[in-house]
């Protein structure tokens, strides 16, 4: 049975931990913006800087993945999954305008420099890249953590692909963006 501190204690890490994700998100679309703002001017020490700023914002957002799931099945099953799912049938942060944004607009605007990196870009853009596959790993690790081989609440009961092979597509995709081949 649980107790009324152990459900509290789980929703105020999912709700923290997916604040600080979105807080993250809109971090990364700033500096996307201004990263191709600095590409756009020739500026390549500063451009430098605007991807090492993005890969810090990517290592925090692992972490916040992790902190969003650190705590027992017992109280995903009981109290955070169906709260989830009343707040909104298939629930999802790919629901959300600015991951949205940042995917689809932000990053794919970046996609030529990321696939094709100057020469003096591509330190960063290594490290970059090596922090964005551990942020997917970190939100795969919640997945299989508390879902197992069950699809995500925004693919349905019927889906053929479990939340954790979700997540590995999602992470394949976004690196093929960013020129990892």
């Amino acid at each position: 049975m649980l107790n009324l501190k152990e459900l509290d204690d789980a929703r105020q890490r999912w709700r923290v931990g997916h604040h600080l994700f979105f807080t993250y998100v809109q971090s990364l679309i700033m500096i996307g913006n201004k990263l191709q703002a600095e590409l756009d001017a020739g500026n390549m020490l500063a451009a430098e800087r605007e991807i090492e700023r993005a890969t810090q914002l990517l290592w925090g957002s692992a972490v916040a993945f992790k902190l969003a799931g650190s705590f027992s099945q017992a109280a995903y099953d009981g109290y955070v999954r169906p709260n989830m799912f009343e707040s909104s049938e298939g629930f999802s942060g790919m629901w959300s305008h600015d991951h949205d944004y940042l995917v689809k607009t932000v990053l794919r605007k970046l996609k030529p420099t990321f696939q094709n990196p100057p020469a003096e870009l591509l330190p960063a853009i290594q490290k970059f890249r090596q922090a964005f596959a551990i942020m997917y790993d970190s939100h795969k690790f919640v997945c299989e953590k508390f879902e197992g081989s069950e699809p995500s609440l925004l693919m349905g009961p019927d889906a053929q692909k479990s939340a954790a092979d979700m997540i590995d597509t999602f992470k394949r995709n976004r690196l093929l963006t960013l020129g990892v081949r």
